[in-house]
C-alpha cells in the first residue's frame, strides 16, 4: 500500500470513528415562518408556553428553565433547539427569550420535556383581542351641536362638534393579568337624518369655528346621531417592561341628540 493510501484510510476511519460518537444533529423550531397566519399560531404558542410556567409556579407541579442548550439526551428523531435563534426571528421588544424547558416536580426521574423553542419578548404577554375590547363600559361622546335648540334653519349650516376624553380602565384578563387600558376616540360618523353623513378623525369645534357642518335642503323633522370607533392600548403589570401596547380592533358608541324639526323662514310685509 502506497503512502498516499494509507494516509486516506487513516482519515477514513478517524472519520467513522467521529460519526459514531457524535450527536445526530437536529433541526432547530422554527420561531417564524412565511406563511400567512402561521406567525400569530406561533406567537399564541409562545405566549400559551409562558402562560403555564407562570400558573405553575403557584401550583408547583412542573419546575421550568429557559436555556439555549438542550436538556435531554439526543437520539436520532429527538428536537433540540439551535443554541443561537434563528436569523429569521426578529423581535420588536428586545433580545429572543431561549427555549423554554419543563419537567415533573415530584419526579426526579421524569427527563426535560421542550415547551417551547425560540420566541420574542412581546409574544410572552397576554393579547388584549377585539372582544375584551368590546366589554369596557365605554361611555359614548355626546352629540353636540349649534344652535342648541331647534328648530334649525334650512339652508343654514348647522355645526356639529364633540368633545371627547380618553378613557381608562383597569381590568384583569384570563383570572391572571393585571392590565391598564386606555381607549381613545378615533373615528367620528355623523349622520344627520336626512340621510347625509360625515365621517372625519377630527371632533370639530364650536362656533366660531365651522369645521364641520351640516346644511338641512329640505323641511320636517330630524335627529342628529354621532357613532365614535374607538382604539385602544393597554400595559400588562407582568412585563417588566411595562410597556404600552395596541389592542386587536375597535369598539364603537352611539348618541342620539334630541329631535328638532327643520323650518324655513318667510318675511312678511307689514304696515
Amino acid at each position: 500500500m502506497s503512502a498516499t493510501a494509507s494516509v486516506a484510510l487513516a482519515v477514513a476511519v478517524a472519520v467513522a470513528a467521529v460519526a459514531a460518537v457524535a450527536p445526530v444533529a437536529m433541526a432547530a423550531i422554527p420561531a417564524k415562518v412565511t406563511v400567512e397566519g402561521d406567525e400569530d399560531r406561533l406567537a399564541a404558542g409562545a405566549f400559551q408556553a409562558e402562560h403555564d410556567r407562570r400558573l405553575d409556579a403557584a401550583r408547583g407541579i412542573y419546575e421550568y428553565e429557559r436555556t439555549s442548550q438542550c436538556k435531554v439526551p439526543r437520539p436520532e428523531g429527538t428536537e433540540c433547539p439551535a443554541p443561537i435563534p434563528p436569523i429569521d426571528l426578529v423581535c420588536e421588544e428586545g433580545a429572543p427569550v431561549s427555549p423554554l424547558w419543563r419537567r415533573l416536580r415530584s419526579d426526579s426521574a421524569d427527563e426535560w420535556h421542550l415547551r417551547w423553542g425560540w420566541s420574542c419578548p412581546e409574544d410572552l404577554q397576554p393579547p388584549f383581542t377585539e372582544n375584551d375590547l368590546r366589554q369596557l363600559k365605554v361611555k359614548a361622546v355626546e352629540v353636540q351641536h349649534q344652535p342648541v335648540d331647534g328648530p334649525m334653519l334650512i339652508t343654514k349650516p348647522v355645526i356639529v362638534y364633540a368633545e371627547p376624553t380618553a378613557q381608562e380602565f383597569r381590568v384583569r384578563l384570563m383570572d391572571f393579568y393585571d392590565v391598564d387600558v386606555v381607549v381613545t376616540p378615533r373615528e367620528y360618523t355623523w349622520e344627520f337624518g336626512d340621510g347625509g353623513t360625515l365621517t372625519t378623525a377630527d371632533p370639530g369645534r364650536p362656533y366660531p369655528a365651522f369645521d364641520l357642518t351640516h346644511v338641512y335642503e329640505s323641511l320636517g323633522k330630524a335627529r342628529i346621531t354621532l357613532r365614535t370607533a374607538w382604539s385602544a392600548k393597554y400595559r400588562v403589570d407582568t412585563d417588566q417592561l411595562r410597556r404600552w401596547r395596541d389592542a386587536e380592533g375597535s369598539v364603537f358608541t352611539v348618541d342620539e341628540g334630541e329631535e328638532f324639526e327643520v323650518i324655513e323662514l318667510r318675511s312678511t310685509l307689514v304696515d
